[in-house]
């Protein structure tokens, strides 16, 4: 039940301490992107071992969300919160220090699971803070942490290993925790009372190997191939243990995700939208920087300033996004955002070596501008189509597909761009020189396969950009359906009766 007294709080202060938690957290996602070569010289291991600092991060996050609205509901606001920055800290500082590989893996698994509580519990509380027709504006303030802070992370990692060390990277998330937990300690208010709640441990098993199954299986596919056996058996037993999840979900009467959330054709909509918009973001946050990096010559740091000021448009946009959401509603804003993801997508399959630069970039900043128009706005309809007893059930739920679209959307292009890659190659050497290309043919026929399996894979990418059009004008429908109704019920009760 929504705590009466909300409307006594100061709504600014308690969003700013939590926004500062979250874009800790968020930033913590992607900002070792970039370092994963100086990590593998620093330690003396491979490569494929240091991707663990993010395929185990990615894994306990995307576990430990599920199990975020029992927190809600047992735990106060200030309780949870400060147990999430603690955690943060603590793993984040173990990060820094770090004298071994080992050490430093188990960091990253503190630090995940401090932050896979932050973002469901900053969109509970707005949904409690905030009245229906100002959760749009706030939700447009979440999303510049949300969106910006994931897309600076590189830039940020990228800088401070070339003028520093990699260990900056951690010294320079840690005092956003570490001021969250000041401020904190005099601002932030209890804007839920801890309900009595029972852990469901046979759902959270599940939970545990359904999410993590599939959250491995495909943060895998892109390195092991898709034939590989542990891809196999992570899906498969991901998919069998995530449809044990829905029925133990469906039957027990305390559910860890009451799975009545998706009686609303809103909230299910905006899950479908969500799901594929954030699988196309993440595969061109891939793409990308490999095209530049690899076809254009440029460095990690460079690839990351590049992306930079469209990640500075979505901070600017956000805000504004969701205010024009209170006043006009999704319809119409979902339905240009997802035209201009569209278009955007479909302009990067066609990339070559002389694509200008400056008109990448320009629609680049288009793309992230169109995606203010959906990522939160999306978010926020789906909430608000739910009673508030299942805003934290929503929210879970929103947040998990999240972080499985975009495991999914980053394997699967960058499978494509794999694939149609050595496709390329192959058949490119058989036409050449008798199948005996010399080493500069071999390198010139390399870079055109790698830019072929770009282009595919933004190709795919566009099918589920296309998806997710279909999907929002569905929503529209129903939208506009059940305005209607209530519109021709207010004109029949005021219908005068005939003597």
């Amino acid at each position: 039940m929504i705590n009466q007294e909300t409307n006594k709080f100061k709504t600014g202060p308690i969003l700013t301490v939590l926004l500062i938690g979250a874009i800790a957290a968020i930033l913590n996602q992607t900002v070792l992107n970039v370092a994963l070569p100086t990590l593998s010289e620093e330690f003396k291991v491979s490569t494929a071992t240091t991707q663990w600092l993010i395929t185990l991060y990615m894994l306990v996050n995307g576990i430990f969300i599920p199990i975020t609205a029992f927190l809600m509901a047992r735990f106060s606001t200030r309780q949870l919160f400060f147990a999430s920055m603690i955690v943060f800290s603590i793993g984040t500082l173990i990060c820094g220090v770090a004298p071994s590989f080992a050490i430093l893996l188990s960091g990253r698994v503190v630090q995940a699971i401090g932050a896979g509580i932050v973002m469901p519990l900053l969109i509970s509380v707005v949904f409690r803070l905030f009245p229906i027709d100002k959760r749009g504006a706030a939700m447009g303030i979440v999303g510049v942490a949300i969106m910006f802070a994931p897309a600076v992370g590189p830039t940020l990692s990228g800088l401070l290993i070339t003028t520093l060390s990699w260990r900056f990277i951690f010294f320079a998330i840690l005092p956003f925790s570490l001021t969250a937990l000041i401020a904190a300690f005099f601002v932030l208010k209890n804007v839920s009372e801890p309900q009595p709640a029972k852990l469901d441990i046979l759902g959270v098993i599940a939970s545990t190997f359904g999410f993590g199954g599939i959250l491995y299986g495909f943060g895998s596919a892109g390195k092991e191939g898709w034939d590989s056996l542990i891809v196999i058996l992570s899906i498969t037993v991901g998919v069998i243990s995530l449809i044990l999840f829905v029925i133990r979900q469906l039957t027990t009467e305390k559910p860890l995700i009451d799975l009545k959330i998706f009686k609303s054709v809103e909230f299910t909509f905006s899950i479908i939208i969500s799901f594929f918009v954030n699988g196309v973001t993440y595969a061109a946050m891939i793409l990308i920087p490999i095209y530049l990096q690899s076809n254009r010559g440029m460095t990690a740091l460079e690839s990351g300033l590049f992306l930079l000021p469209g990640s500075i448009a979505m901070a600017i946009m956000s805000p504004i996004a969701g205010k024009m959401f209170d006043r006009y509603g999704i319809k119409w804003m979902g339905l240009f955002g997802t035209v201009v993801l569209v278009g955007t997508t479909l302009v990067y399959t066609n990339l070559t070596y002389t694509t200008g630069i400056v008109f990448l970039s320009f629609i680049y900043i288009v793309r992230s501008i169109g995606l203010t128009f959906l990522t939160m706005p999306i978010a926020t309809v789906g909430l608000n189509a739910l009673p508030g007893k299942l805003h934290g059930h929503g929210s879970a739920m929103q947040n998990t597909m999240l972080a499985i679209s975009g495991a999914i959307g980053a394997a699967v292009m960058t499978t494509i761009m794999a694939t149609q890659t050595k496709l390329f190659v192959s058949q490119e050497v058989k036409n050449t020189a008798g199948g005996n290309p010399t080493p500069e043919q071999l390198s010139v026929i390399s870079g055109d396969g790698l830019l072929h399996g770009i282009n595919f894979a933004f190709l795919a990418a566009s099918t589920f950009a296309v998806i997710s059009l279909i999907a929002m004008i569905l929503l529209a429908i129903s939208i506009t359906k059940k305005k209607n109704k209530k519109l021709l019920v207010e004109v029949n009760r005021n219908i005068p009766v005939q003597q």
